[in-house]
């Protein structure tokens, strides 16, 4: 449909059966036109998240001299049916970036691989670098002391985090063997918030 600019714009909505579940309730709203014609404003426009997704998940590259162009020049190649601006002589192809780095994905260890929970766990201590009882990382990850434990106690056999009682709690500290896995090297987890005030 078109939005209040006029432009044509795709409507997503949420699954019904979702909606359901979690007692949202779905469609339109009745009575006037106005309310019932909120969903095409401006600020449910999220059309740069999806642009967003797509230049960050594809890219425009070039067979011939592996030249890579923005999603965004795709209307202007096809205008001139894919050849390639850059060398005259390739055909540029749209690519999947899950593609290109499957091979890279199967090379992973599916020992390094872990659950949502446990990296959380791992994340909360190395930030925190410090020792923490399983309530305060439950705290930080928004689930219960008890899932914390029952997880904490498999990492543990792994190598990946130590447990030891402090006075009447058990407390968990991050292992070498986990920094070393999964976060020395790795720059590209730390947030990039430009220098600060007093540099």
């Amino acid at each position: 449909m078109k939005d209040r600019d006029g432009r044509k714009v795709s409507v997503y909505a949420l699954n019904y059966g979702l909606c359901n579940r979690h007692s949202i309730e779905f469609g339109r709203p009745e009575g006037k036109r106005e309310f019932r014609l909120y969903f095409i404003e401006r600020i449910f426009d999220f059309s740069h998240i999806i642009r967003r997704y797509l230049e960050d998940n594809q890219e425009i590259m070039c067979e011939n001299c592996e030249a890579v162009f923005d999603i965004d020049k795709l209307e202007s190649l096809k205008f001139y049916k894919m050849a390639c601006p850059n060398c005259g002589e390739g055909i540029c192809r749209v690519a999947n970036l899950s593609k290109k780095y499957a091979k890279m994905l199967e090379e992973i260890s599916d020992e390094l691989l872990l659950p949502g929970t446990e990296l959380g766990i791992l994340e909360t201590l190395y930030v925190e670098n410090r020792d923490l009882a399983a309530a305060d990382i439950a705290e930080e990850l928004d689930c219960s002391y008890q899932l914390v434990g029952k997880r904490g106690k498999i990492m543990e056999e792994r190598g990946l985090v130590s447990r030891r009682m402090d006075r009447s709690r058990r407390k968990f500290g991050i292992t070498e063997r986990a920094v070393e896995s999964y976060f020395a090297g790795n720059e590209a987890r730390k947030l990039n918030v430009g220098p600060s005030e007093s540099e």
